[in-house]
């Protein structure tokens, strides 16, 4: 839901000026969306949705809403061609999805691949700032970060972790967002609900900080499942909650 939720935050920003029905975004009058991975059908399909939840009717109710699905590209060959379509359209954010398909055969695991594709990045944030760069994390639940090089994250001024979670007993799509800034954050977490109407997107609304009512405590049991060896600590830190609780939780699981 990464791509999805920035969509959404480029949409509703303009048309609405806040961001997941919650973030204040008063400032921002243009954005872009630049897609390089999801097909211009689902791209489309997801603004038309995203539109109807808003209450929008015409182009002319989000103007400052721009996107482009370009493709695959190689971000480094490309990133004067990348700056001159920022200057076009002087966004007030923009967002770039997804990173694996702008790196053109090289390995994000390898520092010395990724030191090009990082400062392109950092030469663009130059432009138009925030930019917004999603990307994917390990396949390791455990590890909260991006895929790829650990010094990666330093070229960043704040990174979120998006993680996609349900209540076991409810169908409502959640994610939960971990939040790492140099700067500093309000808020260090928060939850995101996905809002639908039968099949179809409606939109993405902010549902408190922390996780989702019951959903900690299904993290939590996952987490255990997943690694049974880990510490409460351990669990705690991989899942947001408090160490404290992590402990209640296991204390009740040993008595059943």
């Amino acid at each position: 839901m990464k791509s999805l939720a920035w969509l959404a935050a480029c949409i509703e920003s303009v048309a609405k000026q806040i961001v997941w029905e919650h973030f204040d975004a008063t400032a921002v009058k243009k954005s872009l969306f630049i897609e390089s991975e999801d097909s211009q059908w689902v791209i489309e399909e997801r603004i038309r949705g995203i539109a109807k939840g808003l209450g929008l009717h015409s182009v002319e109710d989000a103007p400052g809403f721009h996107y482009l699905r370009t493709g695959p590209f190689d971000l480094v060959n490309l990133g004067a061609t990348l700056k001159a379509i920022l200057d076009h359209y002087r966004p007030d954010f923009a967002v770039l999805s997804t990173l694996q398909n702008l790196l053109e055969g090289k390995s994000w695991n390898e520092q010395r691949d990724m030191q090009p594709i990082n400062q392109a990045i950092v030469r663009l944030a130059s432009e138009c700032c925030p930019l917004v760069v999603i990307t994917h994390s390990p396949w390791d639940k455990r590890a909260k970060r991006a895929a790829g090089t650990i010094t990666q994250a330093a070229n960043f001024l704040t990174t979120m972790h998006f993680e996609k979670v349900s209540a076991r007993n409810a169908s409502d799509a959640f994610v939960h967002v971990s939040i790492d800034s140099k700067i500093g954050a309000e808020q260090t977490d928060f939850n995101l609900r996905l809002e639908t109407e039968g099949d179809e997107v409606r939109g993405i609304a902010y549902g408190g900080s922390g996780w989702p009512k019951g959903v900690g405590k299904d993290a939590v049991l996952a987490a255990i499942e997943a690694d049974d060896c880990a510490s409460a600590k351990d669990i705690a830190a991989r899942t947001g909650v408090s160490v404290r609780y992590v402990q209640k939780i296991m204390k009740t699981k040993r008595k059943e």
